[in-house]
């Protein structure tokens, strides 16, 4: 008896040393806490010019710093075919086609005879602009100038689910509120930026539009840190002089209207 007890005693305290030693080679908890890596490259010739700045990100998360500059790279056209995490690459491969961009449309005018003495120029900023445990948001702007009375600039917000890098934009709103409480949303924002007070000061101020059916931006809204943030470009509903009309829907009122997916990336744990 004695025996049996000593080998079962034995074989308890081998388990319960195996269960320790597994515990303690787990891998940790992989961060997906994000900083930055600036990048910033000003290069031209004396009359042709490009200037990008990008916040790069870093984190333990490799999966998750590959998927954000993927979606980089498919923004800034997709033509870049190096490792996504060789950010000295990425920067320069785009830095160099923008430039013979802005030397074919230099020579294109060149050859129809005209003598273009004005600068071409292109600016590209990228920049980390809100970060929760759960998501993270990039702001992107850029300015070309080809010519003409004035450039033309594009400044939109993407944000990205840290789990998996997954961006989140109109997936996140709940389709069975249908399209007329995002319009009275959208209206009642656009109001408070052209400073208006009637439905017909606003179809003025978007050349036009009619109230009732205003189209949502093309560029799909981002997290901020005040709520979801939706821009409209210039042009796009109003006129050069109004800039980029834009407006806030707080967490408070965009809560009941999201999906459950939306839900649950502002869920606090």
């Amino acid at each position: 008896m004695k025996n049996q007890r000593t080998s079962f005693l034995g074989v308890s305290f081998a388990v319960v040393f195996l269960a320790l030693c597994l515990w303690g080679c787990q891998e940790k908890p992989v961060s997906s806490d994000i900083t930055s890596q600036p990048i910033e490259r000003h290069e031209g010739t004396a009359k042709d010019s490009v200037h990008i700045s990008i916040e790069f990100p870093q984190s333990e998360n490799k999966q998750l710093c590959t998927a954000i500059v993927e979606y980089f790279n498919e923004e800034l056209g997709g033509t870049y075919e190096g490792d996504y995490l060789d950010y000295e690459a990425f920067i320069s491969h785009y830095q160099t086609q923008y430039l013979n961009e802005l030397q074919q449309i230099r020579s294109g005018w060149d050859d129809m005879g005209d003598d273009m003495e004005i600068n071409l120029s292109k600016d590209l900023t990228i920049r980390k602009s809100y970060e929760t445990d759960k998501l993270v948001t990039y702001e992107v702007s850029t300015y070309d100038y080809t010519g003409g009375v004035h450039g033309y600039g594009v400044f939109y917000g993407i944000t990205f689910r840290k789990s998996d890098g997954r961006h989140m934009g109109l997936n996140v709103l709940n389709p069975q509120h249908g399209d007329e409480v995002w319009n009275t949303y959208i209206k009642d924002g656009l109001m408070e930026y052209f400073n208006v007070t009637t439905d017909s000061e606003l179809s003025e101020s978007m050349l036009g539009i009619e109230t009732y059916q205003i189209p949502a931006p093309q560029c799909e809204p981002y997290f901020s840190e005040n709520g979801m943030e939706f821009v409209y470009q210039q042009y796009e509903i109003s006129a050069y002089a109004y800039g980029r009309p834009s407006f806030t829907i707080s967490y408070d009122k965009l809560r009941p209207y999201l999906n459950i997916t939306g839900k649950r990336l502002l869920k606090e744990e």
